[in-house]
């Protein structure tokens, strides 16, 4: 991304997924639901429903200890094992003929299994591009959008462009304004930010910021040692010299940076 200028390019064949998927914008309506689609994507909606009713009758340790699981490498790996996403048109094509291959009950559940995971995936991943560029999720900018905040309608068209034409309410204000005549300053203001980078913002470290907000989505940053946060951004091979984390004292500097820019862009990181 950072050798486009900052213009996020996505493999054709996902960017057809994504555009199939569009409808996944409205999630970003919700703090909660990009993280519920992901869910039941990994339940399925019958274990999903399932999951509910059996934590309806945990205890209180119960609850804890599931939640500890869920947040640890054994679920992870639990979830991710069986999720292999085709690159070569060969693969493409074998996981296309395995489709074909299932009974019609069972390609519905998987029709309805992928498109939820993809929802899921599409709008967390925008989202935490928001964070990077703006300092704000798209589940904070789009129901600041909806209120009537058009800084945030056009920060949020910026990093998401299928919000203008998957959005009942982004499509509606576009369009009112172009009828009305009377808008010119906004509709100049908007396709500038239609022409710019998904990653155009005044972010001096974005791929250290990247990292900092996906903590943040995961509700780790505060918890985690500025110690494990720098042997993340090793393992994750951010230069040290380049994002100017050269040890923990520096580190703790960019947290501070990252928390005035959240501060100084006047928006809620929830």
């Amino acid at each position: 991304m950072r050798a486009d200028g900052g213009r996020v390019q996505i493999a054709s064949r996902y960017a057809q997924v994504r555009q199939r998927m569009g409808n996944y914008v409205l999630l970003y309506d919700d703090e909660r639901k990009p993280g519920l689609a992901m869910l039941v994507s990994l339940f399925g909606i019958e274990g999903f429903k399932s999951l509910n009713q059996e934590l309806a009758a945990y205890t209180e340790q119960e609850a804890i200890e599931f939640l500890e699981y869920m947040a640890g490498e054994e679920a992870e790996a639990d979830f991710t094992e069986d999720i292999v996403l085709p690159v070569t048109d060969e693969e493409w094509a074998e996981e296309e003929k395995r489709f074909q291959s299932l009974p019609e009950e069972q390609k519905a559940i998987a029709t309805t299994q992928g498109g939820l995971f993809w929802s899921g995936f599409f709008s967390h991943f925008f989202n935490t591009l928001a964070l990077m560029t703006h300092g704000a999720k798209l589940t904070a900018l789009v129901p600041q959008a909806i209120s009537g905040d058009d800084d945030a309608f056009l920060k949020a068209v910026q990093v998401d462009r299928l919000l203008l034409t998957h959005h009942p309410y982004f499509i509606e204000r576009k369009q009112r304004a172009q009828d009305s005549g009377k808008e010119a300053e906004f509709l100049r203001a908007l396709a500038y930010r239609e022409s710019n980078p998904n990653l155009k913002g005044p972010i001096r470290y974005p791929a250290l910021f990247f990292l900092f907000g996906v903590l943040e989505s995961l509700q780790w940053l505060d918890d985690l040692k500025h110690d494990e946060i720098l042997d993340l951004c090793d393992e994750m091979g951010l230069d040290r010299f380049q994002n100017r984390i050269e040890d923990v004292n520096y580190l703790t500097k960019r947290l501070r940076d990252y928390r005035r820019f959240q501060k100084t862009n006047g928006v809620s990181m929830h």
